[in-house]
């Protein structure tokens, strides 16, 4: 994959991931707010949660992968819009 995006994803405490991209800015994103959705449940598993990646465009813990992009809306994504 050329076009990477994402250098380093590290799963902190609370439900927040921290997210480094190679232009040097670095996201807190509070996952906290999705945890009880379907998609996102998995994620209360410590196990699940600690294993987050990268591959520069993606961030998986295991079968949960949010996108590049998907991470970038969800920072900007204004807090009473949330689900």
């Amino acid at each position: 994959m050329k076009n990477k995006l994402i250098i380093g994803v590290k799963p902190l405490e609370n439900y927040i991931l921290q997210v480094d991209f190679v232009s040097g800015s670095r996201v807190l994103l509070d996952l906290s707010e999705y945890i009880d959705c379907l998609r996102f449940r998995p994620l209360k598993n410590e196990t699940v949660w600690c294993s987050a990646v990268t591959n520069g465009m993606f961030v998986r813990f295991g079968d949960v992968e949010l996108s590049h992009n998907e991470i970038l809306e969800m920072v900007e994504m204004p807090r009473n819009n949330k689900q």
